[in-house]
């Protein structure tokens, strides 16, 4: 069948290999992907199988199907369909295609890459003698012009002999005069019964993003995540096979951060943002479909934050944001939110919360902060048992060493809570995990010593970033790279894997942009194909190591070159967030009700390991602004309890209470231990005094104390949680003490009052005496003659 003009199917989008007129013009090439497709793992030779090199003569075979199965097994057909195209500007005349298979078996990996690249074009093809093997191109082709070849040929014919794996196939276009004119290298798996035969496991894991969360909020601003909605609903049926994983960031799961208008909007009752969104949602997806930069991990973060639990504010000139609520959600994402919850509702893997840095946090030394991004992973998924994954941002620049120890440090902040997460590295860079056939295991225990002579072990994810490379551009929209092509390499990877008793990881993009029914074409075949065992990420990790552990203490990047992600996020800006984190749970106990002190230490988890998150690699200045904003959450937070300065206090008691007053600026009742530290022995302090102070009040506390002797003195005043840790910063009082003045007092006062004593009764005795006597008065018989006689008191008988 000849067809004129323009092809039904651009012919960027199949594999084409042309070649010159005197020699065939094969060799090295590589995989040419959309730039929406970049792969973010490590550079390295792409597969050879996709080339596409231009020779003089201008004569084009592109590889439509090759169909047997699978595999090619005894007693079956192999079917292979190629067209050829002539662009050049004369007329191809005469012109005949032929079949060659290859009959001995490219069991290696470098065999195949030497076989697609061109070398050996006739050794060991076995094309004499079968039927089916040369076909007429047709009649005369014009400029421009496609014709369709297809070839039936019986594998019994081959003679490919009784051992397994793939043989390299050619397909090649020769003029009247038998001068080959283009040449076509593929593969084909050839199946004979009774071969022994392992399977290889096969996994391919995409992880599931939307950038990096707004350091304000600790939140994903939902515009952002609409934004790339058109991507992340693409992922979700590209990713449905069995041997396909999502390793999802909880941050996607919602809610999201909404700009501050729209919130206030709402709380007056005005139209909210939930029914703003679905029509801009809409375009939105259909311009990041579009675009080949849209929806990248690396998109802008908006920076704003009323999320401080002790004040609100925005940063510079960026929308400012505030916390979201589910309810605010739009009906369009809410939608895509259900299904990728329906996906991860049993085991699942999840990147750390916020898509974390795990190269910078490795370099700044921060494993806290990823810890604690590991926990809020697990505890979003609502399971301690969810495994993690470290997933470093470009696989040919990280360095597993770091990566292990970071794991390490992991599992041990989360005091056994868990496995321990596991580290995504290319298999390349781990000493000894390739063979000399060029394959691996899928997984092994990676091993490496501490700065402290421990030694610390995490489980190993070994990546084929040749392979998925490949994968990563035969499946994204918009590819060009052909389907049947992709297939066939992926199948003689995974039997040369089988063969050799490894496995296949193919790990995708951050911002791939799937075309989910490309990828059931290329990945279909390969999952369901005999010598594979389609295995889901959690399966695998649930499947102890097989294969002896590898030390990566002397392991190096494969590149020295900064990937396209950029370079880490700086190591001060980590551990200024690592601090404020530790500054929140040093004064959260005060709190004493726990839903007051979840409120007071989430945000800033939050916002510490929003932070953290990759995506800030494209935005370092919106970065550095957030980290400040944190860093100054983190001053207030270690000065929101304070000791009240006060002038000198003078104590003329051996036995008294020091007033000392308390500020608490949180937002929440704090519940402290006020103490008493002296220098020497003339003030002894008492018992600390417990202190529970009202939001944003000063209260005093009275701490009882002994003064031993007379002096000046310095004390320090310090606040502690009711477990005894300190909080806050202690304060140094000056004290007067007179530890003798109350006695002394006292004895003066007494002499005084018994001077006073004295001299009333002194001055009592001397008035009286003072006084004139009173007139005598005679006896009643004197006065009365006729009374009875009386005598006198003066004539009264002593006796």
């Amino acid at each position: 069948m000849v067809r004129r003009g323009i092809r039904s199917r651009p012919s960027s989008r199949r594999l084409a290999v042309v070649v010159g007129t005197a020699a065939v013009a094969l060799g090295p090439v590589a995989v040419a992907a959309p730039a929406a497709a970049a792969p973010l793992t490590a550079p390295g030779p792409a597969l050879a199988s996709v080339a596409s090199v231009v020779g003089p003569s201008g004569i084009a075979v592109d590889l439509e199907q090759m169909g047997a199965g699978a595999a090619l097994t005894p007693g079956s057909q192999l079917v292979v369909r190629v067209q050829v195209t002539n662009t050049s500007t004369t007329a191809l005349t005469g012109a005949r295609a032929r079949l060659f298979v290859n009959s001995p078996v490219l069991s290696s990996r470098a065999a195949l890459d030497a076989w697609a690249s061109g070398e050996g074009v006739q050794g060991g093809d076995r094309f004499s003698g079968v039927d089916g093997a040369e076909q007429p191109v047709g009649r005369s082709l014009e400029p421009g012009e496609s014709t369709e070849v297809d070839f039936t040929v019986d594998a019994d014919q081959l003679q490919l002999g009784a051992d397994f794996g793939p043989r390299g196939v050619t397909v090649d276009v020769i003029d009247s005069s038998l001068q080959r004119l283009a040449a076509l290298r593929s593969f084909v798996v050839w199946a004979p019964q009774g071969a022994s035969q392992v399977t290889a496991p096969l996994t391919v894991v995409a992880p599931v993003t939307a950038g990096a969360p707004d350091v304000g909020t600790g939140q994903l601003p939902e515009q952002r995540v609409e934004d790339q909605l058109g991507r992340l609903r693409d992922l979700l049926p590209a990713m449905s096979l069995q041997s396909t994983s999502l390793v999802v960031d909880p941050a996607l799961l919602g809610p999201f951060a909404q700009p501050a208008q729209e919130q206030s909007s709402t709380a007056t009752g005005s139209a909210s943002s939930q029914g703003a969104t679905p029509s801009s949602s809409a375009s939105a997806s259909a311009s990041a479909a579009a675009s080949p930069t849209a929806g990248s991990a690396a998109s802008t973060p908006a920076t704003a934050s009323t999320a401080d639990p002790t004040s609100a504010g925005g940063t510079g000139d960026a929308p400012e944001l505030t916390t979201g609520t589910a309810d605010e959600t739009s009906p369009d994402l809410q939608a895509w939110l259900d299904v990728l919850r329906a996906r991860t509702g049993g085991r699942a893997v999840v990147l750390p919360h916020g898509d974390t840095d795990v190269v910078a946090t490795g370099a700044a030394g921060t494993s806290d902060l990823l810890a604690l991004a590991v926990s809020q992973s697990r505890a979003a998924l609502d399971g301690d048992d969810d495994q993690a994954l470290l997933w470093p941002a470009d696989l040919g620049t990280a360095t597993p060493q770091p990566l292990v120890t970071e794991s390490a440090a992991a599992a041990r902040s989360a005091g056994g809570s868990g496995p321990g997460p596991a580290v995504l590295v290319d298999a390349r860079s781990v000493p000894g995990a390739v063979s000399d056939r060029g394959t691996g295991p899928s997984t092994a225990t990676l091993a490496t010593r501490t700065a402290d002579g421990s030694t610390a072990t995490a489980t190993g994810v070994l990546v084929d970033a040749a392979a998925s490379s490949l994968l990563t551009s035969a499946a994204a929209d918009g590819s060009q790279v052909d389907p049947s092509e992709a297939t066939a390499r992926l199948l003689a990877d995974t039997a040369v894997s089988a063969s050799a008793g490894g496995g296949v990881v193919l790990a995708l993009p951050r911002d791939w942009d799937a075309d989910p029914s490309a990828m059931a074409t290329v990945l279909g075949p390969v999952s369901s194909a005999p010598w594979v065992r389609a295995t889901s990420l959690p399966d695998l990790l649930a499947t102890p190591p097989t294969a002896a552990a590898f030390d990566v203490s002397q392991a190096r990047a494969l590149s020295a070159e900064p990937g396209p992600t950029g370079t880490p996020l700086s190591a001060g800006g980590l551990n200024d967030a690592q601090s404020a984190v530790a500054a929140a749970r040093t004064v959260a106990p005060v709190v004493q009700d726990p839903t007051g002190r979840q409120e007071l230490l989430a945000p800033v988890e939050r916002r510490a390991t929003a932070a953290a998150g990759l995506g800030w690699r494209e935005d370092l200045q919106g970065w550095q602004q957030g980290v400040d904003e944190l860093g100054e959450t983190a001053t207030r937070l270690r000065s929101a309890l304070q000791i009240v300065k006060r002038s000198t206090t003078t104590v003329i008691s051996s036995r008294v209470n020091l007033p000392v007053n308390v500020s608490n600026s949180l937002t929440q009742p704090a519940t402290v231990l006020v103490h008493l530290r002296s220098g020497n022995l003339r003030l002894i302090p008492r018992d600390p005094v417990q202190l529970t102070i009202a939001p944003g009040a000063t209260q005093p506390a009275q701490i009882p104390v002994k003064a031993a002797a007379s002096g000046d003195t310095s004390v320090t005043v310090y606040l502690t949680d009711t477990a005894g840790n300190q909080i806050g910063t202690p304060m140094d009082l000056r004290v007067r003490v007179r530890a003798d003045w109350e006695g002394r007092g006292v004895a003066i006062a007494a002499g005084v009052a018994g001077l006073v004593f004295v001299g009333g009764v002194v001055r009592t005795v001397l008035r009286v005496r003072r006084r004139p006597a009173p007139p005598v008065v005679r006896s009643a018989e004197e006065a009365d003659p006729d009374g009875p006689p009386t005598r006198r008191p003066e004539e009264s008988t002593r006796g």
